[in-house]
């Protein structure tokens, strides 16, 4: 018996765990490790966070890529909600990575597309290539 039988809970953490080619722009980064999966509503094989319930969510995302320039976005139901770029010439390799809370319905589908060129950086020590969501309240 649950003590807050009302308490929804809904998130999951995924890495990058060895290096990928950066597809395009448009195209999910499949992340093939998965920390923890609340619910179980990560696809890896397509890359897409379904949405199990309404409220506020906390989404992160960081791509970690081996050439001088590192680009992704963070997409709600296919639609851009944030772009994050990490360049530096001076440096090989570089990072972008994105927070933001959003308010989302049940059933919305929460992606990250790189939009960078060459490797993206997969790291298993310290998930150099991240996706992670968090409900932080329920509607």
């Amino acid at each position: 018996m649950s003590i807050c039988p009302d308490y929804k809970s809904a998130g999951f953490l995924s890495y990058l765990s060895v290096d990928v080619d950066s597809p395009p722009g448009t195209s999910p980064l499949l992340f093939d490790s998965v920390q923890y999966d609340y619910n179980g509503n990560y696809n890896p094989d397509t890359g897409v966070y379904t949405v199990p319930y309404g409220g506020l969510y906390l989404i992160h995302a960081r791509v970690s890529s081996s050439e001088y320039d590192a680009r992704h976005y963070i997409r709600v139901n296919e639609e851009e909600v944030t772009f994050t770029r990490g360049y530096d010439p001076e440096y090989e390799y570089q990072g972008s990575a994105s927070s933001i809370v959003i308010h989302l319905k049940a059933g919305d589908t929460v992606s990250v597309d790189p939009y960078t060129t060459g490797t993206i950086s997969g790291f298993t020590e310290y998930m150099g290539t991240s996706f992670g969501i968090t409900l932080l309240y329920a509607d």
